[in-house]
């Protein structure tokens, strides 16, 4: 199959597609920028680090509970009010952060409801790539989505979040999350947005419990599809596991500052760069199907070696070395930290090509009207 690099960089000049890009990476930023801050908030409030168990925990039963109804309802209703209205609620709910910062209890509604907002948003924003550009685009539009969540991640936890912190307090950053959520608002508003009235005002044509049974039924008899979800949500589950964990990976099996846990980011973010560049490649060359297999079996092999670094470190040098050893001799690095930036690499690249690689099997898979309940 030809690849046709012209063709994916006319995506950009979609207006459509590129609004959509633009809301993402401003309500990302901010999303990254508030996680980051109510970790700092529960930990410094409560003096337990147990509270970023339960951040990740308050983070994720909202998906369990509503991940296939809050599809349906994202099916059901008008693309351009859900991610509207979303972006909304979701601003509101950093304000409120702002005021209630000083309650641990009203911080974890909060964080629950937010959570609960994106059970219904986060389905509409994926299934409205398919409907605004051509099959032969979805890799390219999908890898240009993981692109913009991942400056997002940049800017929003390494670069925003600390700075407002240290030099106000992470109540400041509610603010300006806030904010942001209402320029991502603004972006795909009515008056932003030209998704057309037509499409906007169609009623939906089945019922919610219909809707249910037609997403269920689905994965019932589309393995493909089914295997996606099951790769894409175990995959970002896990690597948010992995955000919440690294301070203390860091501190106590890397024994350096948490502040430094660029070690790993850094050769994270280049693995997930080439991983981007590549996978509409891949894509082409040998299926969405094939390479989300693959890249799922990578990306659980990286996890599984980073959290027994020490043990992949002492085989390595036992029986490779790969110049380990004259780093740490020579340059002071410890080769625990050099084993865990080699394995950043991979995990990186292929937690990048597994996010991109599913959701193309999902467009490809679902039709057009049922994209939001897989």
């Amino acid at each position: 199959m030809d690849y046709d690099l012209q063709d994916d960089v006319q995506l950009l000049k979609n207006d459509k597609f590129r609004r959509l890009l633009q809301a993402r990476f401003v309500g990302q930023t901010a999303q990254n920028a508030l996680i980051y801050a109510l970790l700092i908030l529960l930990v410094t409030e409560s003096g337990s680090s147990i509270h970023s168990t339960l951040l990740i925990v308050a983070l994720t039963i909202p998906s369990i509970v509503l991940g296939i109804p809050g599809g349906a309802v994202a099916d059901m209703l008008p693309r351009r009010f859900t991610l509207t209205f979303g972006y909304l609620a979701r601003a509101g709910v950093a304000a409120a952060l702002f005021y209630y910062s000083g309650d641990l209890f009203y911080v974890y509604m909060l964080v629950l409801l937010y959570s609960s907002i994106g059970q219904v948003f986060s389905p509409s924003e994926a299934a409205t790539v398919p409907a605004i550009v051509r099959k032969d685009q979805l890799s390219t539009a999908n890898s240009l989505m993981m692109l913009s969540l991942m400056l997002a991640q940049i800017v929003g936890l390494v670069v925003m979040a600390p700075i407002l912190i240290k030099l106000i307090s992470p109540d400041a950053v509610f603010i300006v999350a806030a904010v942001l959520l209402l320029v991502a608002t603004y972006i795909m508003g009515w008056l932003a947005s030209d998704f057309t009235r037509a499409q906007d005002e169609k009623p939906p044509s089945i019922g919610f419990v219909e809707a249910m049974g037609e997403g269920f039924r689905i994965l019932r008899t589309n393995r493909h599809a089914y295997l996606a979800i099951v790769y894409l949500t175990t995959g970002l589950s896990l690597s948010k596991v992995l955000i919440i964990l690294m301070p203390k990976f860091t501190r106590d099996v890397l024994e350096i500052s948490p502040e430094d846990t660029v070690f790993v980011a850094a050769p994270a973010a280049i693995g997930a760069g080439v991983g981007l560049l590549i996978v509409p490649l891949l894509i082409r060359l040998f299926g969405a199907w094939r390479v989300a297999a693959v890249a799922f079996f990578v990306f659980v092999l990286g996890l599984a070696g980073l959290g027994l670094v020490v043990f992949v470190r002492d085989f390595i040098q036992a029986n490779f070395d790969f110049g380990i050893s004259f780093l740490e001799d020579n340059f002071s690095l410890a080769s625990v930290i050099t084993v865990t930036m080699l394995l950043a690499v991979p995990l990186g690249l292929s937690f990048t090509i597994l996010s991109v690689a599913t959701r193309v099997v999902m467009n490809e898979q679902a039709p057009l009207e049922a994209q939001g309940r897989v």
